[in-house]
C-alpha cells in the first residue's frame, strides 16, 4: 500500500469518527434539552460542517416546538472555526 492511499484512508476513517461522535453529541444535547425544557422531539434537518479533514456531513436534530439549537453551533456555523473559536487544526470539545 503507497503512503497516498494509506494517507486517504486515515483522513476518511478520522471523517467518520468525527461525524459519529458529533452526531452522538447532537442526540444527546436535544435530548439534554428537552428534559429541561419539555418538548418533543421533530426529525432533522441536514447541516454540512467543513473540518480539518474534510467536510462532514450532519443531521442536526430539532424539536417541536422550534425552541432548541445545538449548544456548540453558532447559528449558520459552516466551518470548525467557527464552531469553537479555535483555529481548525487545534479544535477543542466545548
Amino acid at each position: 500500500m503507497d503512503q497516498d492511499t494509506l494517507r486517504f484512508l486515515l483522513r476518511e476513517a478520522v471523517r467518520e469518527t468525527v461525524t459519529e461522535v458529533l452526531q452522538t453529541v447532537l442526540e444527546l444535547d436535544r435530548t439534554a434539552f428537552l428534559q429541561a425544557h419539555g418538548g418533543r422531539r421533530n426529525g432533522y434537518y441536514p447541516r454540512r460542517l467543513e473540518t480539518t479533514f474534510s467536510q462532514v456531513d450532519l443531521k442536526v436534530p430539532r424539536d417541536r416546538e422550534g425552541q432548541y439549537y445545538p449548544a456548540f453551533f453558532k447559528p449558520y456555523a459552516r466551518r470548525l472555526v467557527d464552531v469553537g473559536g479555535q483555529p481548525k487544526a487545534t479544535f477543542q470539545w466545548p
